[in-house]
């Protein structure tokens, strides 16, 4: 009798460790997969403006409950981002914080310049180019504007201005006078077999464009002239792909920005390793006297 509960008592504790590691396992997948949603959110322009060193650290901050609202460069387009991922409210951007209404640029004056290198050591993404004593300069199409290369600069000679190239940005949808019955009066018009009633509603959920085949529409406008409801479906879709180059665009500018941040990580790694099994000065001396003379020191 003894026996049999025993058994039974270690066969329940068994079970709870098992179902106990597996929702773990399962929770730690979960919180992986959000922290990277998160931060493909992010504009990652690596400028800690919002109290983290990086947006990867932001990203996990925010999935443990950080706010939302502390990336002055995302403004108010990652906040409401941010709150339709996590199901949060919008907030405005926190108080302490400067907002950033349009893109900025460093530009170093570069007759200024001493060469000191202490900016290039500050910038997250290597876009910064010189040597000591020799002058320096901004790498534009690299340079996020995180203003990080500012405070170190010892003669002042780095400017934050705007960026003097327009950058495209989303257009919204058009206005429509009346509202989509769903009559399909559309589906039985379109000559690719597509179902512009559907496609519309993906303005509004750019994931769901490629599973609507957004490309397969030549704009031949007869959903336009069969649809009830006058609506400018052809404009409208012209605007998603005009948008989705946008998108594809700014993912692709941030991807990259990604990449150079985590390169100079891992250089930076090496750097600090090399540093640690770098051999003392005597023992190099003696290293260097065996050498010549042929001996093992």
């Amino acid at each position: 009798m003894i026996t049999s509960y025993l058994l039974t008592l270690a066969g329940c504790a068994l079970l709870t460790i098992v179902i106990v590691y597996l929702a773990r396992k399962h929770f730690v997948a979960d919180i992986n997969v959000l922290e990277s949603r998160i931060e493909q959110t992010l504009p990652q322009t690596q400028c800690a403006q919002c109290g983290y060193p990086g947006c990867r650290p932001y990203a996990k901050a925010i999935a443990a409950g950080e706010a939302i609202n502390r990336c002055p460069p995302g403004g108010e387009t990652v906040i409401e981002a941010l709150a339709d991922l996590l199901n949060r409210p919008v907030t405005p951007l926190a108080d302490d914080l400067t907002p950033q209404p349009v893109p900025l640029l460093a530009s170093i004056r570069e007759a200024e310049c001493i060469g000191c290198t202490l900016c290039i050591k500050a910038c997250p993404v290597d876009a910064i180019i010189g040597s000591q004593n020799q002058m320096h300069t901004i790498i534009k199409a690299d340079c996020t504007g995180c203003e990080l290369c500012l405070p170190p600069c010892p003669v002042d000679c780095i400017d934050l201005l705007p960026q003097r190239s327009v950058v495209a940005q989303a257009q919204p949808r058009p206005t429509f006078s009346e509202p989509c019955i769903f009559c399909s009066a559309c589906v039985s018009a379109c000559p690719k077999e597509l179902e512009p009633q559907h496609l519309l509603l993906a303005f509004d959920a750019p994931e769901h464009i490629a599973h609507q085949q957004l490309s397969a529409c030549v704009e031949c406008t007869l959903c336009d002239q069969a649809c009830p409801s006058d609506l400018p479906l052809t404009e409208t879709f012209k605007i998603m792909k005009q948008n989705e180059v946008i998108r594809a665009a700014e993912v692709a500018a941030a991807a990259a920005t990604l990449a150079r941040f985590e390169k100079r990580q891992q250089r930076l790694a090496v750097d600090d390793a090399d540093l640690i099994i770098r051999p003392k000065a005597q023992d190099a001396q003696a290293l260097i006297a065996g050498l010549k003379t042929g001996s093992k020191p």
